[in-house]
């Protein structure tokens, strides 16, 4: 609260000067100095109640010409502070001014704007900022943004994919991301209601504004084998791979299943020996191993998992090497195992897998907005020895 009496306690001597020199202005016997208002702030300072404070030195803002730029702060300072009531009430003032110019009437707007999204009021923010999109500049930029985030928060991914399309026209920044994930958001909804088919036109548009958006891809995968197009489900698996190898642990059990599918034996060994070689995360290690026992048995998986695992160590790679052992061992060494095991699965067990590249987020299921930072696509599968 103190901070707010600062900022206003300069433009209060001011107001009540100003407001004391209209009053006292044609009296033969002088002006009077300061407003009585002044008094009621100081009185209230002094008495150590800053809220009351406030409260006289706003009241003083109404009559100064020069407290336009103080008001905006002030506004702003009370809705950063949690008082978003206050603050809509001393922007509704400001905007009811008639003197204001076109210019601080847009400024106002924009506060009052940034107010009722702040309160959760989005209609009413939402209506704001689409009469300040008839701006330019910085305003209308700020004013384009903010009606994105009003759109994601509700949910309405069409109206978040025209203003994005809007912003990345006018201002030349891209969006291409964020517009393949609306579409994705759309797509998913139909594929929650059956609509397949009208799904796989959103997925299209997501990979037209982002070929390497990885989600659509997933999902296109996972339609297409809804559908019964293993071959169409599979090639959009593999292409995960080439947009972001990170995120292959999210396929590589389907693309498995798919070529199973297809009884093509041949190329999914083909293809686990590629990732092998260019990306050879725990994920693709462990279903190589897993296949490794199925073709030659038990030994033969655990040489190989035992070689990748000296050059990538992992706990998820150890609790694997530690089963095939148990299939081995009996008595004492096996309970010893058994124990290790526990250990592994207790380390495990609380670790998240997926963290935000940005804020740090981390959680134990996919999120494709973080919902701390609220960026799009930059939440993946962990690396190192408790991840990937």
């Amino acid at each position: 609260m103190w901070e707010i009496v600062f900022l206003l306690l300069p433009v209060a001597a001011l107001s009540g000067w100003w407001m004391g020199r209209r009053t006292g202005m044609g009296r033969s016997g002088g002006m009077e100095p300061l407003s009585k208002d002044y008094y009621v702030g100081l009185n209230y300072l002094l008495d150590e109640k800053p809220d009351k404070a406030v409260d006289a030195f706003i009241r003083m803002l109404d009559v100064s010409p020069e407290s336009h730029e103080t008001t905006l702060a002030l506004g702003n300072l009370f809705r950063r502070r949690g008082e978003v009531d206050r603050a809509i009430q001393i922007h509704q003032k400001l905007i009811a001014k008639p003197t204001l110019t076109s210019f601080q009437r847009v400024q106002a707007l924009l506060e009052l704007g940034q107010d009722y999204m702040r309160a959760g009021v989005y209609d009413r923010a939402e209506s704001l900022f689409l009469e300040l999109t008839n701006t330019s500049g910085e305003h209308l930029l700020t004013s384009l943004r903010h009606l994105i985030d009003i759109y994601e928060r509700e949910q309405d991914w069409e109206k978040a994919i025209k203003i994005s399309k809007k912003l990345q026209t006018v201002f030349g920044q891209t969006m291409g991301r964020e517009i393949a994930h609306y579409y994705c958001e759309l797509a998913q909804s139909l594929i929650d209601k059956g609509h397949l088919q009208a799904a796989l036109s959103h997925l299209q548009n997501s990979l037209s504004s982002d070929r390497n958006c990885v989600r659509a891809s997933i999902l296109q995968g996972d339609v297409e084998k809804r559908m019964g197009n293993l071959n169409a489900a599979l090639h959009a698996w593999q292409q995960v791979e080439k947009q972001d190898p990170d995120f292959i642990p999210e396929i590589i059990t389907k693309v498995v299943h798919c070529f199973g599918a297809l009884n093509l034996d041949k190329k999914l060994q083909e293809y686990l020996e590629y990732l092998l070689q260019n990306s050879p995360s725990i994920s693709v290690i462990l279903t190589n191993a897993e296949r490794i026992q199925t073709l030659f048995g038990r030994e033969k998986s655990t040489e190989f998992l035992a070689l990748y695992l000296k050059a990538q160590p992992s706990i998820r790679g150890l609790k694997k090497l530690v089963d095939l052992h148990l299939g081995a061992t009996r008595g004492t060494v096996r309970d010893e195992l058994l124990m290790l095991r526990a250990m592994f699965d207790k380390l495990l067990e609380n670790k998240p897998i997926y963290r935000c590249g940005r804020c740090g987020f981390a959680s134990k299921m996919i999120h494709w907005q973080c919902p701390s930072c609220r960026m799009w696509g930059i939440v993946k599968p962990i690396q190192g020895i408790e991840g990937e």
